[in-house]
């Protein structure tokens, strides 16, 4: 899936806490040419990283609701990189945004299930 990301695509990442969306997003930040350490942006919100595009990775999980989510100004950061998001559902727009939706959801403690919606034009 990362080779076919371009610039301004946005990936969202939906599932409950624990299933394993910031794990998910390392891989496929890794696979997008980054070399540094992803870590989990919870606290930060936004971190940015240059891979073969820039990349963000945007973790709404600490905010309310949309208005939070507006004033981090996403569309100024979507420009010209790809755009990983954890909690989409803090700003459902996103959803409508998105290049690539994926869905994590929690079979087993070691068991994962994962859905993968490509929405291009």
């Amino acid at each position: 899936m990362a080779v076919s990301l371009t610039a301004n695509d946005v990936v969202t990442l939906s599932g409950p806490i624990g299933a394993g969306k910031t794990v998910f997003a390392q891989a496929l930040i890794a696979a997008l040419g980054v070399d540094e350490i992803v870590t989990s942006p919870t606290y930060a919100i936004v971190l940015e990283y240059d891979g073969r595009v820039p990349v963000n990775h945007v973790d709404l999980y600490r905010l309310r609701d949309a208005a939070d989510v507006e004033l981090l100004d996403l569309a100024a950061l979507q420009d010209g990189a790809v755009t990983v998001v954890e909690w989409p559902d803090r700003a459902p727009y996103l959803a409508q945004e998105a290049s690539v939706a994926v869905s994590i959801g929690i079979v087993s403690a070691t068991e994962r299930s994962i859905s993968i919606e490509e929405h291009r034009p």
